[in-house]
């Protein structure tokens, strides 16, 4: 009978630690799936805003280089003027 009053104590503080190892755990659990839920769910939308993104990109570097085309053929065409101009001025035309 001494043997059960000195190991009863200790059965049952070791069966708590089980018992609450086993509930923190399973709580950890749950929250990790939550965490996991939620990391999916943002992975999502950064995936969604990454596509956006690079249409934005796209649609901006598709409008510069419109607009440097743009700019070569005014300055093909300033050039072109200047030359013309240029060469008049070393040809005059003589008034008769």
């Amino acid at each position: 009978m001494s043997t059960l009053s000195n190991w009863g104590p200790v059965a049952v503080i070791v069966l708590g630690y089980v018992i609450g190892f086993y509930f923190q755990n399973r709580r950890i659990d749950d929250l990790r799936d939550a965490m996991n839920q939620r990391f999916n769910a943002m992975d999502a939308r950064f995936s969604d805003m990454n596509g956006k993104m690079d249409a934005r990109f796209s649609d901006m570097k598709d409008l510069m280089d419109s607009r440097f085309s743009d700019m070569k053929d005014f300055i093909k065409a300033e050039v072109s003027r200047l030359e013309d101009r240029i060469e008049r001025l070393e040809h005059p035309v003589a008034k008769p």
